[in-house]
């Protein structure tokens, strides 16, 4: 059985979290995007799963270089898909990222400027797929990293006709119950634009949801990421969270991070 842990690769240098990890990866900015190693979990579960050249949907792309969780994928693997932001010039900085990466060979990608999330039709993640995708109702990948509906857009996937064997959500480090922001958050646009910790949902929250519709957590690329793959892919292959322990996911920040961001208790959805 896989530990899918053992695999993360792509570190950002000097990450707070990992300054005390003796042999930490380090990113190059060329081969790996991602922000916790989520590179290499995803690049170990596709290699596994004999996926070679896969469709993804990316919710909350920025600008398609820094912390992206598809781009190696993309430039290493051939992959395509649907990239979804709501920063029209970090989606169209994005474009020009694609466009400059010599290695992208078939340009098979799909663009759309907004936000997701439940609140209006136009912003809902079936609706939008809908537009894009006619037939087509399973992904290889789902990414989410919106910093505000994680819980609700998710949902919202998983309860329609949309499916994927793969789904990287983005998580709050900092809940340690079963909790999301509520529907009617306000959504930070860009990771630098987090003044507080009213963001998005608990790791646990997140792993009820996803279990209830055969999903299992297989990796969690702390303080960022969760990484869950369907039951029916996994067959046993990849060792997987449960119990879930609070230490798995929960951390306290550093002296960087708490004095960047106010701590909010109030106004929290148990779930």
């Amino acid at each position: 059985m896989i530990n899918l842990d053992d695999y993360r690769c792509g570190y950002v240098e000097n990450h707070s979290i990992y300054n005390e990890v003796e042999d930490e990866k380090v990113t190059d900015f060329y081969n790996y995007y991602s922000q916790n190693g989520e590179d290499g979990v995803l690049e170990k579960i596709f290699e596994i799963l004999d996926i070679q050249k896969g469709t993804f949907v990316n919710g909350g792309c920025d600008d398609i270089h820094d912390h992206s969780n598809v781009r190696r994928l993309v430039s290493t693997h051939g992959w395509g898909g649907l990239f979804i932001e709501p920063n029209e010039e970090m989606l169209f900085q994005g474009k020009l990222n694609l466009q400059q990466d010599e290695r992208i060979k078939d340009w098979d990608f799909k663009f759309h400027n907004s936000f997701l999330s439940v609140n209006k039709d136009d912003e809902s993640i079936t609706n939008i797929l809908s537009d894009y995708y006619i037939g087509e109702t399973q992904f290889d990948l789902l990414t989410l990293h919106i910093d505000s509906y994680e819980y609700w857009v998710l949902e919202d996937f998983l309860s329609g006709h949309y499916d994927a064997k793969v789904i990287l959500v983005g998580y709050n480090f900092s809940q340690s119950e079963s909790v999301t922001a509520p529907k009617d958050c306000i959504p930070k646009i860009g990771h630098k634009s987090i003044t507080d910790n009213f963001f998005s949902s608990s790791a646990s929250a997140l792993n009820k949801l996803a279990r209830k519709y055969g999903f299992e957590l297989v990796s969690i690329c702390k303080p960022n990421n969760l990484i869950f793959i369907n039951q029916y892919y996994n067959e046993g292959r990849f060792k997987v969270y449960e119990p879930l322990d609070t230490d798995d996911f929960y951390w306290e920040g550093d002296t960087f991070t708490n004095r960047k961001r106010t701590n909010i208790t109030e106004g929290w959805v148990k779930i």
